[in-house]
């Protein structure tokens, strides 16, 4: 979540900047789609480095996906029919993964 008065006192300058930098940047809905900021498990340089390294998707497997725009981290179905997207370059390591 966006930090109150008290916990911003207790952060490092490069903290401060990662936060500032994110939060200037980055629409609603994009915060809506990061990780929230929680003291001792997540920081805002790690919530800022996974906004500016968005997820590609490099294979589509199946016949009725594309990427979105030639944008290859968005991808859309044409059909309702199984297909899948898949990024080679991600090690999926822990958490929560979903799609919209």
């Amino acid at each position: 979540g966006r930090p109150t008065p008290s916990t911003a006192l207790n952060w490092s300058l490069v903290e401060e900047v990662a936060r500032h930098a994110l939060c200037s940047r980055a629409s609603d809905d994009e915060m809506g789609s990061l990780p929230p900021y929680v003291i001792g498990s997540m920081t805002w340089l790690s919530i800022l480095h996974r906004f500016e390294n968005l997820l590609a998707f490099d294979v589509l497997l199946g016949g009725y996906i594309e990427h979105r725009n030639g944008d290859r981290t968005t991808v859309c179905g044409t059909e309702r029919r199984y297909s899948a997207a898949v990024s080679s370059r991600y090690v999926m390591r822990s958490g929560l993964h979903y799609a919209e």
